[in-house]
């Protein structure tokens, strides 16, 4: 991203406060109507993108060019039209009155503007779908078979891509942007200036740092922290990464596994409740489910994922006998005590949340709390400079976003009107040969493909307009669809071939990017099983037809699993273990989590006996060279003759 100077800097400096004002205020005492509503928010932050991302990312430092200025100025029209026609579309019937010839020029204006935008902010490979998407639209009545569809004038594509209150570039998913989600990147913004990142970074060395494979595991606990306001993965490797990564790599971790276990610890975050990313309010919105539905669903396989990752990042230093961390880092109970203030916003948010508030206003009531606890908190040195920065950085961010959905508004279109998701359906239910995980296995593997060079909630999109049809057929609710589509969605941003958040984390680490993206997959081994596990059963998902006993049991017996299987991978568990005990335990574990509720019980008695014996043979060895040692070595006393 660019970095402004001069005038410049001022004008845009304004624009973001104008922005945020709008944003915060609209949040608060209420949207306007929905088509004034998303132009005015694609009116602030489309002409962002073209100003603050160039054509090239060699041109990064560089000012703006003539380009880029034509292009900002042209992102304000289609919006402006509709701000300034908006009585008119009040009235208009949507595919049944005529285009005009401005508005269908003006259509195309905006498609290639998004398209761009996509390009230069979101991904190529983004950009370059939604242009096969839209050229599917008017080839598909030409094709055979289910991949047929009506035909659609230039126009009406056109009027459905730009007039649509639905779908295309103004439609919900802009609507819910414009609605929630910036409110929430700027909450995210400010709370992160303010400190309450170092925050999360102390109460992560308290909590870890002292004990061995100290660096890796506050890697995970802080990026899980940070990850769960940012909602974004490759915001939190550029932030916990810088720290955590050089410290793995002191104590000893080669920089491919420091690499990944920072980008694994990251991806989980727009996993991790409250805040979750944009995908869990558009979640909410596709599934007509309340957002405080969403979080409550995703809680419990969040954590399980982070214990997955401990577990495994511990075992793995087990193995390498691997230190903590280095004194000279180590954060006192009694700073983090200090700061702990840093929390009310949170426990804010979430109780406004529970009590049935909006998440927008929920976000603006947090937001005021967390202004106010900023400037008591910094001892008379907050700076309106840098609250003014915070601002900035939101709208930068929710240029990203906003590009992201407008593009992927355009891609749900296309799906609506051409029915190639309910055809994608068909053909995954028919390859699966009405076998459930056979379907859910191709449904990952979908997921994964399409979510590859692709930022997490616009690959959630897409693959969940094809998925959710499929799994349609085997009865699975939609809530639990979603999420399943959406944990893959997260986990294509670590696999090869184009793990865009581990090939980041490997550039901090100094590593081969592919090497560090094939390895990932190893730390989030969680995030693989969790999906498939929560379908079998529901309760994982806090499933209103599940008792609390049921609930707690699942996770309790999930977690052995996943820790189970964290020890296998690894190769350790109080030392290093030969492969028969690495199978037994896969044994074991697979017994656990794929069994009923007697033979999973079995299961973790079983594999409690296997540790608990582990540990008997563990503590004698140690024992034994110990008393060697003083038998043979015993200083003699003076005068003694040796």
């Amino acid at each position: 991203m660019r970095q402004f100077t001069g005038r410049f800097a001022i004008a845009f400096s304004i624009w973001a406060i104008v922005a945020a004002i709008f944003h915060i205020y609209t949040a608060y005492y209420g949207a306007f109507e929905p088509r004034m509503q998303r132009a005015i928010h694609i009116l602030f932050l489309l002409p962002i993108v073209f100003l603050v991302f160039p054509a090239k990312k060699s041109k990064e430092s560089s000012k703006p060019s003539i380009l880029d200025w034509i292009l900002a100025v042209a992102a304000l029209l289609p919006s402006g039209y509709l701000i300034f026609m908006n009585e008119k579309f009040a009235t208009r019937v949507e595919l049944v009155d005529q285009v005009t010839t401005v508005e269908m020029l003006l259509g195309l204006l905006v498609v290639l503007l998004v398209l761009e935008a996509c390009r230069r902010a979101v991904s190529p490979i983004f950009s370059l779908i939604i242009t096969l998407f839209i050229a599917y639209i008017f080839v598909a009545p030409y094709l055979p078979g289910i991949f047929n569809s009506r035909a659609y004038t230039f126009p009406r594509v056109m009027e459905i891509m730009f007039l649509s209150s639905d779908q295309g570039v103004f439609g919900f998913l802009t609507g819910i942007g414009s609605n929630v989600i910036f409110v929430f990147v700027l909450f995210a913004a400010v709370m992160l200036r303010s400190g309450v990142g170092q925050f999360f970074m102390d109460i992560s060395v308290a909590l870890a740092g002292k004990y061995r494979g100290g660096p890796a595991k506050v890697a995970v606990i802080s990026s899980g922290l940070y990850g769960s306001i940012s909602g974004s993965s490759v915001a939190d490797v550029y932030s916990t990464g810088s720290f955590s990564i050089p410290l793995m790599k002191k104590i000893g971790y080669s920089p491919h596994k420091a690499g990944a276990i920072e980008a694994v610890a990251s991806v989980g975050g727009p996993l991790m409740p409250p805040v979750m990313g944009a995908a869990a309010f558009i979640m909410a919105e596709m599934t007509s489910t309340s957002y405080t539905m969403v979080i409550q669903a995703a809680l419990l396989c969040a954590i399980i994922y982070y214990i997955g990752i401990i577990a495994t990042v511990h075992f793995e230093a087990v193995a390498m006998n691997l230190k903590a961390i280095p004194n000279e880092w180590n954060v006192g109970w009694k700073t983090v005590i200090k700061k702990s203030p840093y929390i009310i916003p949170f426990v804010v948010m979430l109780v406004l949340l529970l009590n049935g508030i909006s998440p927008a206003k929920s976000a603006v009531y947090s937001l005021a709390v967390m202004l106010v606890l900023w400037i008591i908190m910094s001892r008379k040195k907050f700076r309106i400079s840098e609250l003014v920065e915070s601002f900035e950085y939101a709208v930068k961010s929710g240029a990203i976003v906003t590009a992201a959905l407008a593009g992927a508004g355009m891609l749900v279109a296309v799906v609506n009107q051409t029915g190639i998701g309910l055809a994608m359906g068909n053909i995954i239910v028919s390859f699966s040969q009405g076998n459930l995980w056979i379907a859910l296995f191709l449904i990952m593997l979908t997921v994964l493909i399409l979510g590859a060079g692709i930022p997490s909630t616009p690959a959630y999109i897409i693959t969940a307009t094809i998925a959710t049809g499929a799994l349609a057929h085997f009865d699975i609710p939609l809530l639990h669809a979603h999420l399943f589509v959406f944990y893959f969605a997260i986990l294509a941003d670590i696999t090869p071939p184009v793990g865009v958040t581990a090939f980041i984390a490997a550039n901090i680490a100094e590593a081969s990017p592919m090497k560090t993206a094939l390895i990932s997959p190893r730390f989030a081994f969680a995030g693989f099983i969790v999906p498939f596990v929560f379908i079998a059963n529901p309760a994982l998902l806090m499933d209103s037809q599940a008792s609390v006993a049921d609930i707690i049991l699942s996770f309790i017996v999930t977690s052995i699993a996943v820790i189970g299987f964290s020890a296998a991978l690894a190769g350790a568990v109080f030392e290093k273990i030969n492969w028969i005990k690495r199978l037994g335990i896969i044994v074991l574990s697979l017994i656990i989590i794929g069994g009923t509720l007697y033979i999973s019980l079995i299961g973790v008695l079983l594999l409690a006996t296997f540790v608990g014996v582990e540990y008997f043979q563990y503590k004698k060895r140690q024992k034994e060279p110990s008393e060697f040692i003083t038998e043979v070595y015993e200083p003699k006393k003076e005068g003694e003759i040796i």
